[in-house]
């Protein structure tokens, strides 16, 4: 079990109410952190010794700069956590990163009219029974300086609970599935997936 509790972040307006700690059950070998540039350069240094190992410095370049790119992205956000792969032989390492964001309304309205919007436009739908967890693919290519990568995204919004659903917390799980030519296939971006389905399935609100 991963309990993943938020810590108190200040601005220079005073402090920021933090998230509420909420508890998802992790795979052996997964870990969640607290979101940094290090947690970023760990991520690109290990998935680096997979590719040398495979003797693909091509995409070595690729995936260092993807996630230089995406580091600088998701920490000008509200970011929350970074979930992912740590203690794993990396014969057994998944091509994903799950990054935790917290949005807001910036009118300080509810944010049902952009859920309405994810509906109707992306096709997000509850995650299971619970319909707590709203979910939906996204697809979108990134500009590295190695070149362009190809990735599929798997999103899951769920509502922080005591604001009016004004606020609610972002999983997206990034998998390059496009690279310098090569493809993921299909079964194996479904096999991901279902992974990261039963991951999200476990979340909770711990307080």
């Amino acid at each position: 079990m991963e309990a993943v509790s938020p810590s108190l972040r200040e601005d220079l307006g005073g402090t920021v109410q933090p998230v509420p700690p909420f508890v998802l059950l992790l795979p052996p070998g997964w870990v969640s952190l607290e979101p940094t540039r290090d947690v970023f350069d760990d991520l690109a240094a290990r998935a680096s010794a997979v590719f040398r190992s495979q003797h693909r410095p091509d995409l070595d370049a690729q995936f260092r700069s993807m996630v230089a790119s995406a580091a600088d992205e998701f920490l000008s956000r509200d970011p929350v956590r970074i979930i992912m792969q740590r203690d794993v032989p990396a014969e057994l390492m998944l091509p994903v990163t799950i990054m935790a964001a917290r949005l807001s309304s910036p009118d300080g309205a509810s944010l049902d009219a952009r859920v309405s919007d994810l509906v109707r436009s992306q096709g997000a739908h509850p995650l299971d029974d619970r319909g707590v967890i709203m979910k939906w693919s996204s697809t979108s290519d990134r500009e590295t300086e190695a070149g362009r990568v190809g990735l599929r995204g798997f999103n899951y919004l769920v509502p922080v609970p005591e604001t009016a659903r004004r606020q609610a917390v972002l999983f997206t799980a990034s998998v390059p599935a496009r690279a310098d030519g090569e493809t993921l296939g299909e079964d194996y971006l479904e096999r991901l997936e279902l992974v990261i389905d039963a991951v999200m399935s476990t979340f909770r609100w711990s307080a």
